[in-house]
């Protein structure tokens, strides 16, 4: 690695394992400080600490419910650990496989809260603090190629995922001129802990996705690295309002 993000500062959201985990040891290996979160996986969690002082990075953690937390004393406790915040990642995720002519209204407003209403005040508070201290800074949207391909069992889900995408565009045109970029990683079909119930236990329908998959390959959290690295670099200076779609070829098709 070439310290791309040396000196930079991030907010990591759900970063105990999958793709934040993987986006937040990437960050660190190119020479940022971290803030990460994590619901309950503490040992999960510091392990990434631990990956840190290996780098010689400084990195904090704190546990929260995404639903419950109040942000201003997040940013704050953020700020306390390791300066002010430069990149701001929002990955909390929430999924319910219900049937749509089920689903309860519970079950629709954890989805919402957490992918939804929390990266939307998360990055209030992100560009309120930003603008403030008189410079910009990178707010990385972690959202889903469901937010545009539809299948069934997911309608809350792909619901919130659609309406952060266009959160991120909206917050784009309205940030832009405090110089707070705002973009999407939508990753394709990848293995996390979240769908470990197909990719480990049901062997068989997970071969079936990946054969519409031009790359021939599910994901796996570090295929999302390299584009989170690029959005929370300068190399991205002049980048905005974009989705950056990491899924084998997949929506191409």
């Amino acid at each position: 690695m070439n310290g791309r993000l040396r000196g930079k500062r991030a907010l990591i959201t759900g970063a105990s394992s999958g793709i934040g985990r993987a986006i937040a040891e990437a960050f660190i290996t190119e020479g940022a400080d971290v803030f990460i979160t994590a619901r309950t996986d503490e040992a999960a969690a510091r392990e990434v600490l631990e990956f840190a002082a290996r780098q010689g990075q400084r990195a904090s953690l704190t546990l929260m419910e995404a639903t419950s937390v109040c942000i201003e004393a997040l940013f704050d406790e953020a700020h306390a650990a390791i300066g002010p915040i430069d990149v701001l990642v929002n990955n909390p995720a929430f999924i319910t496989r219900t049937p749509f002519l089920e689903l309860s209204n519970d079950e629709y407003e954890q989805t919402l809260a957490v992918n939804l209403r929390f990266p939307f005040f998360a990055t209030q508070r992100f560009a309120k603090n930003c603008i403030a201290r008189g410079q910009g800074g990178s707010v990385i949207n972690i959202s889903s190629v469901s937010a545009f391909r539809a299948v069934s069992r997911l309608s809350a889900y792909q619901a919130s995922k659609a309406a952060l995408s266009m959160l991120t565009r909206s917050c784009a045109v309205e940030l832009a001129p405090h110089g707070v970029r705002v973009n999407t990683i939508s990753p394709g079909l990848t293995a996390t802990g979240g769908n470990a119930s197909q990719w480990r236990d049901a062997p068989a329908i997970w071969q079936e996705r990946k054969k519409h998959i031009p790359l021939q390959r599910a994901g796996i959290p570090s295929d999302m690295a390299g584009a989170a690295i690029l959005l929370a670099s300068d190399d991205s200076s002049w980048m905005t309002g974009a989705d950056l779609v990491i899924d084998g070829g997949h929506s191409a098709i």
